[in-house]
């Protein structure tokens, strides 16, 4: 890269970049510091708030393939694929803490905190998308707040247990994020996040075909770095960031995304079927889910069977 620009890792602030992948609307880049890969240039933060309004209320998006993913934000029913993946995340948080009070971070529609309340815990939320919270607070009838989560941490509210599913990715500073929960947390609290796994079968083979093709080939890469998602965390490089936030892992798994949420043609659907199935053999699932408690000297960790 021989253009001077702003480029420094939003984890570890290097400088020291290398480009991995150029893409129609922005670059895929892996920092030499800390491994993390992040998109350049980001987009604003009014672009990021347009784009997530437009994606609960009418689906449209960059990618046709999500125009039904948030649809399922809405209903606790348990035939609702996102209810059934949030009581499994809620047995692996309550296999390290009992229910208590509980924030989502990035609280959306507030379909999370309406499950978890059914298991016992006391649900609040904080989400920047109105369109989101209303229909938290009217149809779930949810303790929730509009705004960003930095403002509302710095009052006294203590949690046992704090949540940010699919979050980091879109967040500007990862580590400020981690250490932002980190304070909130009561004493023996857990924090859960979820978030697309940088090394999946998808970079594997999308990055292949970019390679081969010089370049040349970018739809199946632009399918999985999209422009919402800034990071793209490994499990080694999530786990950095977690402990440059004072935290550590106490229990992770990889995941794959559940297709029954996406808008896919057969052979489409058909092909990720197969693709996901080579992931499951090789440890190349396209997801992460990791709970982490404060960092001690006792602290151990374990990894659950991936799903």
């Amino acid at each position: 890269m021989t253009q001077q620009r702003d480029v420094r890792c939003p984890m570890c602030a290097s400088p020291d970049a290398e480009l991995r992948y150029r893409l129609t609307r922005f670059e895929v880049l892996g920092c030499r510091g800390c491994a993390l890969v992040y998109l350049w240039p980001q987009p604003s933060p009014e672009k990021i708030r347009e784009m997530f309004s437009t994606l609960y209320t009418t689906g449209e998006g960059s990618l046709p393939e999500l125009r039904d993913y948030f649809g399922f934000c809405y209903e606790d029913v348990p035939s609702n694929p996102l209810v059934q993946l949030y009581e499994s995340w809620l047995d692996a948080l309550e296999r390290v803490r009992e229910p208590g009070r509980l924030l989502d971070v990035g609280c959306g529609t507030g379909l999370f905190l309406a499950v978890a309340r059914r298991r016992g815990w006391q649900p609040f939320g904080i989400d920047d998308c109105a369109e989101a919270t209303r229909h938290a607070r009217e149809h779930f009838g949810l303790d929730v707040w509009d705004g960003e989560f930095a403002g509302f941490a710095s009052g006294s509210r203590r949690f046992d247990a704090i949540t940010g599913w699919d979050i980091i990715e879109h967040s500007r500073s990862p580590v400020e994020l981690l250490q932002t929960m980190a304070r909130c947390l009561a004493p023996g609290g857990v924090v859960g996040l979820s978030t697309p796994n940088q090394h999946s079968i998808l970079d594997v083979l999308a990055g292949a075909l970019y390679r081969w093709s010089r370049g040349r080939i970018q739809s199946p890469l632009e399918k999985f770095y999209i422009e919402q998602h800034f990071l793209y965390f490994t499990e080694i490089t999530l786990a950095q960031a977690l402990g440059r936030a004072g935290l550590a892992v106490a229990t992770s798994r990889r995941e794959l995304t559940d297709l029954r949420r996406l808008a896919l043609s057969p052979p489409t659907r058909l092909l990720l079927h197969t693709l996901f199935g080579a992931a499951r053999v090789t440890g190349l699932e396209n997801r992460l889910f990791v709970v982490a408690r404060a960092a001690g000297p006792r602290l151990g960790s374990t990894r659950e069977p991936s799903g």
